[in-house]
């Protein structure tokens, strides 16, 4: 019986796919999750874009909630980061040990320096917010 071949997915491809995933909480929440445990299992391989990721989660988190609001484009790129990553394939297939996640890394550091005035604005969002919770 013959196996069918997958493409790896591309970051091009995984950012028309993020399309998809704006207005569809449920479909989103489900990318985070997968993102969420891929992550969890794959920390000491992502040290440097691993703060960068759940920066990226936590953004999207807030943003399904309506806590916080980006622009679309930067929502986009950012959704489409975590569609990669949380593809098993990719560039080089998760089923590759250690070298799985040097496109996943690249990708999450890429997209954290395009969106870097974004990243600092959600940071500072963070700590006002966690800021004026404790001192209610």
């Amino acid at each position: 019986m013959m196996q069918r071949q997958e493409t790896p997915l591309t970051f091009e491809q995984a950012t028309i796919r993020a399309e998809s995933y704006v207005g569809h909480e449920e479909k989103l929440r489900c990318l985070l999750e997968k993102a969420t445990r891929k992550s969890e299992k794959c920390y000491e391989f992502l040290l440097g874009p691993w703060e960068s990721l759940q920066i990226f989660l936590r953004l999207l988190r807030a943003q399904l909630a309506g806590k916080f609001r980006a622009p679309a484009d930067s929502i986009l790129t950012v959704i489409a980061a975590v569609i990669y990553f949380a593809s098993p394939f990719d560039l080089i297939p998760d089923s590759i040990p250690v070298l799985d996640l040097i496109d996943d890394a690249a990708v999450v550091t890429y997209v954290a320096k395009a969106n870097l005035t974004l990243i600092s604005s959600f940071r500072t969002w963070e700590i006002l917010r966690e800021r004026t919770s404790i001192h209610l």
